[in-house]
Protein backbone atom coordinates (compact mmCIF):
# COMPACT_ATOMS: atom_id res chain seq x y z
CA UNK A 1 0.00 0.00 0.00
CA UNK A 2 3.06 2.27 0.12
CA UNK A 3 3.25 4.70 -2.75
CA UNK A 4 1.70 7.97 -3.83
CA UNK A 5 -0.78 8.98 -1.13
CA UNK A 6 -3.20 10.55 -3.64
CA UNK A 7 -3.31 7.44 -5.83
CA UNK A 8 -3.52 5.04 -2.89
CA UNK A 9 -6.39 7.06 -1.41
CA UNK A 10 -8.25 7.03 -4.72
CA UNK A 11 -7.79 3.25 -5.03
CA UNK A 12 -9.16 2.64 -1.53
CA UNK A 13 -11.94 5.18 -2.18
CA UNK A 14 -13.07 3.33 -5.31
CA UNK A 15 -12.59 -0.15 -3.88
CA UNK A 16 -14.74 0.72 -0.87
CA UNK A 17 -17.36 2.53 -2.95
CA UNK A 18 -20.28 1.01 -1.04
CA UNK A 19 -18.98 2.45 2.22
CA UNK A 20 -18.21 5.75 0.48
CA UNK A 21 -21.78 5.99 -0.83
CA UNK A 22 -23.09 5.16 2.63
CA UNK A 23 -20.98 7.94 4.13
CA UNK A 24 -22.08 10.47 1.49
CA UNK A 25 -25.74 9.67 2.13
CA UNK A 26 -25.39 9.86 5.91
CA UNK A 27 -23.13 12.94 6.02
CA UNK A 28 -25.13 14.77 3.37
CA UNK A 29 -28.35 13.85 5.14
CA UNK A 30 -27.00 15.10 8.48
CA UNK A 31 -26.00 18.42 6.92
CA UNK A 32 -29.41 18.83 5.32
CA UNK A 33 -31.19 17.88 8.54
CA UNK A 34 -29.14 20.43 10.46
CA UNK A 35 -30.39 23.13 8.10
CA UNK A 36 -33.98 22.51 9.07
CA UNK A 37 -33.89 21.59 12.75
CA UNK A 38 -30.49 23.01 13.83
CA UNK A 39 -29.02 20.02 15.67
CA UNK A 40 -27.18 20.74 18.92
CA UNK A 41 -23.49 21.27 18.15
CA UNK A 42 -22.35 18.60 20.62
CA UNK A 43 -24.75 16.03 19.23
CA UNK A 44 -23.79 17.02 15.68
CA UNK A 45 -20.09 16.42 16.40
CA UNK A 46 -20.76 13.02 17.98
CA UNK A 47 -23.03 11.89 15.14
CA UNK A 48 -20.53 13.22 12.59
CA UNK A 49 -17.71 11.20 14.17
CA UNK A 50 -19.85 8.06 14.15
CA UNK A 51 -20.71 8.55 10.48
CA UNK A 52 -17.04 9.13 9.63
CA UNK A 53 -16.10 5.96 11.50
CA UNK A 54 -18.28 3.89 9.14
CA UNK A 55 -15.88 4.91 6.35
CA UNK A 56 -12.63 5.23 8.31
CA UNK A 57 -12.70 1.62 9.55
CA UNK A 58 -12.94 0.08 6.03
CA UNK A 59 -10.13 2.42 4.91
CA UNK A 60 -7.89 1.27 7.79
CA UNK A 61 -8.80 -2.34 7.12
CA UNK A 62 -7.75 -1.90 3.47
CA UNK A 63 -4.21 -1.07 4.64
CA UNK A 64 -3.89 -3.36 7.65
CA UNK A 65 -5.56 -6.59 6.58
CA UNK A 66 -6.19 -8.89 3.66
CA UNK A 67 -9.94 -8.41 3.93
CA UNK A 68 -12.05 -7.72 0.88
CA UNK A 69 -14.36 -4.65 1.26
CA UNK A 70 -17.34 -7.04 1.23
CA UNK A 71 -15.96 -8.71 4.37
CA UNK A 72 -15.89 -5.51 6.44
CA UNK A 73 -19.44 -6.12 7.61
CA UNK A 74 -18.37 -9.53 8.94
CA UNK A 75 -15.43 -7.87 10.71
CA UNK A 76 -17.77 -5.39 12.42
CA UNK A 77 -20.10 -8.20 13.47
CA UNK A 78 -17.22 -10.16 15.01
CA UNK A 79 -15.85 -7.09 16.82
CA UNK A 80 -18.84 -4.84 17.64
CA UNK A 81 -17.02 -3.09 20.51
CA UNK A 82 -14.25 -1.97 18.15
CA UNK A 83 -16.58 0.48 16.43
CA UNK A 84 -17.41 2.40 19.59
CA UNK A 85 -13.81 2.16 20.82
CA UNK A 86 -12.78 3.79 17.53
CA UNK A 87 -15.37 6.56 18.00
CA UNK A 88 -14.14 7.25 21.55
CA UNK A 89 -10.52 7.44 20.37
CA UNK A 90 -11.51 9.90 17.63
CA UNK A 91 -13.27 12.13 20.17
CA UNK A 92 -10.22 11.93 22.44
CA UNK A 93 -7.92 13.01 19.61
CA UNK A 94 -10.26 15.88 18.79
CA UNK A 95 -10.19 16.97 22.44
CA UNK A 96 -6.39 16.82 22.58
CA UNK A 97 -6.19 18.97 19.47
CA UNK A 98 -8.64 21.54 20.86
CA UNK A 99 -7.00 22.14 24.26
CA UNK A 100 -4.22 24.38 22.95
CA UNK A 101 -6.38 26.59 20.68
CA UNK A 102 -9.01 27.02 23.40
CA UNK A 103 -6.42 28.11 25.95
CA UNK A 104 -4.80 30.37 23.35
CA UNK A 105 -8.10 32.07 22.54
CA UNK A 106 -8.95 32.60 26.20
CA UNK A 107 -5.55 34.15 26.89
CA UNK A 108 -5.97 36.51 23.93
CA UNK A 109 -9.42 37.66 25.10
CA UNK A 110 -8.14 38.19 28.65
CA UNK A 111 -5.26 40.15 27.16
CA UNK A 112 -7.69 42.58 25.56
CA UNK A 113 -7.81 41.21 22.01
CA UNK A 114 -11.16 41.52 20.27
CA UNK A 115 -13.11 38.22 20.56
CA UNK A 116 -13.57 37.97 16.77
CA UNK A 117 -9.83 38.29 16.18
CA UNK A 118 -9.08 35.88 19.03
CA UNK A 119 -11.47 33.35 17.51
CA UNK A 120 -9.82 33.55 14.09
CA UNK A 121 -6.37 33.19 15.65
CA UNK A 122 -7.52 30.22 17.74
CA UNK A 123 -9.01 28.64 14.63
CA UNK A 124 -5.69 28.90 12.83
CA UNK A 125 -3.88 27.40 15.82
CA UNK A 126 -6.50 24.64 15.97
CA UNK A 127 -5.72 23.54 12.41
CA UNK A 128 -2.07 22.85 13.24
CA UNK A 129 -2.81 21.66 16.79
CA UNK A 130 -5.35 19.15 15.54
CA UNK A 131 -2.98 17.84 12.89
CA UNK A 132 -0.19 17.57 15.46
CA UNK A 133 -2.48 15.63 17.83
CA UNK A 134 -3.33 13.10 15.13
CA UNK A 135 0.32 12.84 14.06
CA UNK A 136 1.42 12.24 17.66
CA UNK A 137 -1.35 9.95 18.96
CA UNK A 138 -3.35 9.03 15.85
CA UNK A 139 -1.88 5.52 15.57
CA UNK A 140 -4.28 4.54 18.35
CA UNK A 141 -6.95 4.36 15.62
CA UNK A 142 -5.32 1.69 13.44
CA UNK A 143 -4.31 -0.01 16.71
CA UNK A 144 -8.02 -0.52 17.37
CA UNK A 145 -8.31 -2.34 14.04
CA UNK A 146 -5.15 -4.40 14.73
CA UNK A 147 -6.31 -5.17 18.30
CA UNK A 148 -3.03 -3.70 19.52
CA UNK A 149 -2.24 -1.40 22.46
CA UNK A 150 -4.46 1.69 22.12
CA UNK A 151 -3.34 3.61 25.20
CA UNK A 152 -2.32 7.24 24.93
CA UNK A 153 1.18 6.51 26.22
CA UNK A 154 1.97 3.79 23.69
CA UNK A 155 0.37 5.76 20.86
CA UNK A 156 2.57 8.70 21.83
CA UNK A 157 5.66 6.50 21.64
CA UNK A 158 4.69 5.34 18.17
CA UNK A 159 3.90 8.91 17.18
CA UNK A 160 7.34 10.09 18.21
CA UNK A 161 8.85 7.61 15.74
CA UNK A 162 6.71 8.63 12.77
CA UNK A 163 5.76 12.25 13.49
CA UNK A 164 7.94 13.52 10.65
CA UNK A 165 6.21 11.11 8.28
CA UNK A 166 2.65 11.68 9.49
CA UNK A 167 2.47 15.44 10.07
CA UNK A 168 3.14 16.72 6.52
CA UNK A 169 0.80 14.11 5.02
CA UNK A 170 -1.94 14.91 7.52
CA UNK A 171 -1.38 18.54 6.62
CA UNK A 172 -2.58 17.53 3.16
CA UNK A 173 -5.58 15.48 4.26
CA UNK A 174 -6.69 17.82 7.06
CA UNK A 175 -5.52 21.17 5.73
CA UNK A 176 -5.25 21.17 1.95
CA UNK A 177 -8.36 19.07 1.32
CA UNK A 178 -10.41 21.18 3.76
CA UNK A 179 -9.39 24.30 1.86
CA UNK A 180 -10.24 22.47 -1.37
CA UNK A 181 -13.74 21.61 -0.11
CA UNK A 182 -14.40 25.22 0.88
CA UNK A 183 -13.01 26.55 -2.42
CA UNK A 184 -15.10 24.18 -4.54
CA UNK A 185 -18.30 24.96 -2.63
CA UNK A 186 -17.65 28.70 -2.93
CA UNK A 187 -16.94 28.31 -6.65
CA UNK A 188 -20.17 26.37 -7.16
CA UNK A 189 -22.12 29.03 -5.30
CA UNK A 190 -20.56 31.73 -7.48
CA UNK A 191 -20.98 29.95 -10.84
CA UNK A 192 -24.51 28.76 -10.19
CA UNK A 193 -25.63 31.83 -8.28
CA UNK A 194 -26.49 29.74 -5.23
CA UNK A 195 -27.22 31.29 -1.86
CA UNK A 196 -26.09 28.71 0.75
CA UNK A 197 -28.81 29.98 3.09
CA UNK A 198 -31.60 29.21 0.63
CA UNK A 199 -33.49 25.94 0.78
CA UNK A 200 -33.68 25.48 -2.98
CA UNK A 201 -32.63 22.30 -4.77
CA UNK A 202 -29.32 23.82 -5.94
CA UNK A 203 -28.26 24.78 -2.43
CA UNK A 204 -29.21 21.34 -1.14
CA UNK A 205 -26.57 19.87 -3.48
CA UNK A 206 -23.75 21.62 -1.61
CA UNK A 207 -23.69 19.28 1.42
CA UNK A 208 -23.58 16.30 -0.94
CA UNK A 209 -20.64 17.75 -2.89
CA UNK A 210 -18.89 18.47 0.40
CA UNK A 211 -19.53 14.89 1.57
CA UNK A 212 -18.08 13.43 -1.64
CA UNK A 213 -14.80 15.29 -1.12
CA UNK A 214 -14.96 14.74 2.64
CA UNK A 215 -15.10 10.98 2.07
CA UNK A 216 -11.83 11.15 0.15
CA UNK A 217 -10.38 13.21 3.00
CA UNK A 218 -11.32 10.55 5.54
CA UNK A 219 -9.83 7.79 3.38
CA UNK A 220 -6.55 9.66 2.95
CA UNK A 221 -6.28 10.40 6.68
CA UNK A 222 -6.93 6.75 7.51
CA UNK A 223 -4.26 5.59 5.07
CA UNK A 224 -1.70 8.01 6.52
CA UNK A 225 -2.41 6.85 10.09
CA UNK A 226 -2.36 3.15 9.17
CA UNK A 227 0.91 3.54 7.29
CA UNK A 228 2.31 5.41 10.29
CA UNK A 229 1.23 2.57 12.57
CA UNK A 230 2.89 -0.03 10.35
CA UNK A 231 6.10 2.01 10.30
CA UNK A 232 6.15 2.40 14.08
CA UNK A 233 5.07 -1.07 15.23
CA UNK A 234 7.55 -3.78 16.21
CA UNK A 235 8.84 -6.05 13.46
CA UNK A 236 6.61 -8.93 14.60
CA UNK A 237 2.81 -8.47 14.59
CA UNK A 238 0.99 -8.56 17.97
CA UNK A 239 0.59 -12.06 19.35
CA UNK A 240 -3.18 -11.67 19.77
CA UNK A 241 -3.48 -10.81 16.09
CA UNK A 242 -1.57 -13.90 15.00
CA UNK A 243 -3.98 -16.03 17.01
CA UNK A 244 -7.03 -14.50 15.29
CA UNK A 245 -9.04 -16.22 12.61
CA UNK A 246 -7.66 -16.21 9.09
CA UNK A 247 -10.45 -13.79 8.17
CA UNK A 248 -8.72 -11.17 10.26
CA UNK A 249 -5.13 -12.04 9.40
CA UNK A 250 -2.66 -9.19 9.64
CA UNK A 251 -1.02 -8.01 6.41
CA UNK A 252 2.71 -8.79 6.53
Amino acid sequence: MEGNIWVASLEVYIRNWKWVVQYICLAGGLALLDRFIHINSGASIFIGVMISTFLAIPAHIAVLTQLDPNQVSDWLKERPKAFFTFVKRCLLLGFLGAIGPLAFGIVMVIGGIRPSIAMLAALLVWVFSGIAAFAKWGTMLPAVIADDDQTLAVAGQRGSKVFGYAFPRLLISFGLLTVLVIAILMLLCSLMGIDPEDSGLASLMLPVVGAIIGAYQIVMTSIVLSRSYLRARPAAPPARWVADKSLLSFRT
